[in-house]
């Protein structure tokens, strides 16, 4: 059976965009499996082993069963975090560039009448875009978490859309963030909604994968300064650093439910602006 062209600009419920996205995702799963490949992984994989590094040095470098020891050296653990939080910015939007550049060029000339080819000269300025978005998103809910954590909630759910909105509209971050906010303010709580399952999701994967370390006791006993960091059995690193693959590249769902719903709020404000009157 051939499958059918997904149509992104069409209003959809809840329920709609999570089944139309992961139809997507299975169909366009080849492709898009190249295109992470090509463009991404590798710098998923070198997130994978600054991830095993960080939390190698911070078990080495700290004794859990010392607080005197403990805060004293808490300053460089939180440099190490921020600077792992900053790559890990990085790494998400080279995968926002590429996967909504991806979608940009599907709802332009649809379902299989392009190639990755065509996608490439987007990738440079789209993932600028990216990117610029992501450090100003992210200081305003690092300001709003600082706050209070409600604020910084707000402020996540309501600029999830300036992704989406930054690559297909190109009218600059400011109008990004502005058109998000005011999009999500429309269905605030369905955003909400959808950004959560998307969030669970990713957990969950993590956690799935976590799980032979959990019952192993290996996880268990991770602050446990009696065995050193170097004793833990390779494999448990092995995990942790294919872990914060899968879970990166797995990031497409909710990108994916954004997607969809940026264009099903779109369809809804068309349809609420009366036509001109001839």
């Amino acid at each position: 059976m051939t499958d059918k062209e997904i149509l992104f600009r069409k209003k959809r419920e809840i329920g709609d965009i999570f089944s139309d996205s992961f139809q997507f995702i299975r169909q366009e799963h080849k492709s898009l499996a190249k295109l992470i490949a090509v463009y991404v992984l590798p710098f998923m994989v070198l997130y994978g082993f600054v991830q095993v590094y960080l939390q190698k040095n911070i078990i080495s470098k700290i004794d859990f069963t010392d607080q005197e020891a403990l805060l004293a050296n808490i300053s460089p653990v939180y440099s190490n975090i921020f600077l792992f939080m900053l790559f890990g910015l990085f790494v998400q939007s080279l995968l926002i560039a590429a996967y909504y550049s991806y979608i940009e060029v599907y709802v332009k000339k649809g379902k299989g009448n392009f190639g990755l080819a065509e996608i490439t000269p987007q990738l440079f300025s789209n993932g600028l875009l990216a990117i610029g978005a992501s450090l100003a998103i992210f200081v305003v809910v690092i300001f709003g978490l600082i706050l209070c954590v409600v604020p910084g909630i707000y402020f996540a759910n309501s600029l999830s859309l300036a992704f989406i909105v930054l690559i297909f509209e190109k009218k600059g971050l400011g109008n990004a963030l502005m058109r998000s906010t005011f999009l999500v303010n429309t269905q605030w709580w369905n955003t909400f909604l959808i950004n959560l399952t998307g969030i669970i999701l990713i957990w969950t994967a993590s956690f799935v994968m976590s799980v032979p370390a959990i019952f192993t006791g290996v996880a268990g006993n991770i602050f446990d300064s009696n065995p050193p960091p170097t004793e833990y059995p390779g494999w448990y690193w092995i995990l942790i650093g294919v872990s914060t693959v899968v879970s990166s590249v797995l990031w497409i769902i909710p990108y994916t439910f954004l997607a969809m719903h940026y264009f099903n709020l779109q369809e809804r404000m068309n349809q609420t602006v009366p036509p001109a009157n001839q």
